[in-house]
């Protein structure tokens, strides 16, 4: 396809991009081996970041030169939601997109090579987007880079997000405040089909709990269907076979919460439940001050800063600490690697420690890839007990039933210096 671009250079580009797209469908997209199609899915995601890095900095120029205003268009915003039929969402993150990369060049050096993805720049451009965090930003792009480049999108988002909250010092009141406040839930029947429906506003820490009792209650139902699939099918068992959806399992481990509440003696939290509440070793310190009237207050570090449960969720640190002195909380304090260096024994109707420490390394199950959390996975060896495996938490790993009966097909898990999880194929080639 010849180019209509009036610019030789660029029109010539142009072309060669489409060729080599022209001989790559020619080709056929069908990898022969899972090795070839980890790294076609690697490759092909570099070269559509560069494109849409190119993309982002036609923006920027169709801003610059205001070649919008030739055809009447307001905006370099509104030029490209019209001719590439974008959707409004589409092309605001394309121009905020370009509006940070202005601001952070060596973001845009790293969009341009395909080190960072498309989705954690428009993050930036989101949090750009507040003039007060600028000037931190602008200090903090090697951090953003190499956090984008190892992270998962969902991790860097939060993350960034938490980071963004904490630095900026002269911005509103901490948001979590307003969930708080404006809490409610309705439970409301429909006349036509006499079917309910819950609705439900809260707060992170109240919320978060919640989703942690949830979870250990959709577990025990999907084992339920898994046990009766088992009987009736055997080993051929499968997820097909399970009787029940994922959608409806959710909706009869909430109606069993409902029935358990209403059993247990005035209101009991049943046996076995305690919250964990992670903190980073500074900002435990550093929050703990603030309780205690003969220590000066220290400020939070944005970088170091860590408050979640253990599946990640983030927490108000003001409300954890208070929560942790009269709740079902354990304090949960980790290093700058993960590591826990100080477990609480605050609960009291709680076991098996180690256990716990396991899970408090990741938020979900540590396979690449997968998203189980870890208030749903198992704890298994990393070096094999009857290999002379210890059972403490450094030769732990948190991973979900499937991928922890994997390790019987020869993959094998290891831990780095760094603390962090490294999966290997049978032939010893790292899974990305």
């Amino acid at each position: 396809m010849e180019s209509q671009v009036v610019d030789r250079n660029i029109a010539v580009a142009l072309e060669m991009i489409a060729e080599g797209l022209d001989t790559l469908f020619v080709a056929g997209v069908e990898p022969r081996s899972a090795v070839d199609a980890t790294t076609m899915v690697v490759e092909l995601e570099r070269l559509k970041r560069r494109v849409d890095a190119a993309q982002v900095d036609l923006t920027d120029a169709i801003h610059q030169r205001c070649l919008h205003r030739a055809d009447g268009h307001a905006s370099a915003k509104s030029m490209i939601r019209h001719l590439a039929k974008l959707s409004p969402a589409e092309a605001a993150g394309r121009d905020k997109a370009a509006r940070v990369c202005r601001g952070l060049p060596d973001v845009a050096a790293a969009y341009r090579t395909g080190d960072i993805g498309t989705d954690q720049v428009r993050l930036l451009g989101r949090i750009w987007a507040n003039p007060r965090g600028r000037d931190h930003m602008a200090q903090r792009q090697q951090r953003f880079i190499s956090d984008a480049r190892t992270k998962r999108v969902v991790d860097f988002e939060r993350d960034t997000r938490s980071w963004e909250r904490i630095a900026d010092h002269d911005g509103a009141p901490p948001a979590t405040e307003r969930p708080h406040r404006h809490r409610d839930v309705s439970l409301i029947q429909d006349h036509f089909d006499l079917g309910w429906k819950l609705r439900a506003n809260g707060g992170a820490f109240d919320g978060a709990s919640m989703r942690e009792i949830l979870d250990m209650y959709i577990q025990a139902e999907w084992h339920i269907d898994w046990e009766k699939a088992k009987a009736e099918h055997g080993d051929n068992a499968c997820v097909a076979h399970l009787a029940r959806t994922d959608a409806q399992r959710r909706f009869d481990a909430l109606a069993q919460i409902f029935r358990d509440a209403a059993a247990c003696p005035d209101g009991a939290v049943p046996p076995g439940y305690c919250h964990d509440v992670v903190w980073d070793a500074h900002t435990y310190m550093a929050m703990a001050s603030r309780i205690d009237p003969t220590t000066p207050s220290q400020p939070l570090d944005p970088d170091t800063y860590r408050c979640s449960t253990l599946n990640g969720v983030p927490l108000d640190p003001n409300e954890a600490i208070v929560r942790s002195l009269t709740d079902h909380i354990r304090r949960v304090v980790v290093d700058a690697t993960g590591v826990v260096i100080d477990l609480s024994r605050k609960a009291r109707l709680f076991t098996g420690s180690s256990r716990h420490a396991v899970k408090l390394n990741a938020s979900t199950c540590i396979w690449p890839g997968c998203y189980v959390p870890t208030s749903m996975c198992e704890v298994d060896h990393l070096h094999e007990s009857d290999k002379g495996g210890t059972t403490e938490p450094a030769n732990g790993a948190p991973l979900c039933g499937k991928h922890n009966r994997w390790k019987q097909k020869g993959f094998a898990i290891g831990r780095n210096t760094d603390g962090t999880y490294e999966t290997r194929r049978p032939d010893g080639t790292r899974i990305e």
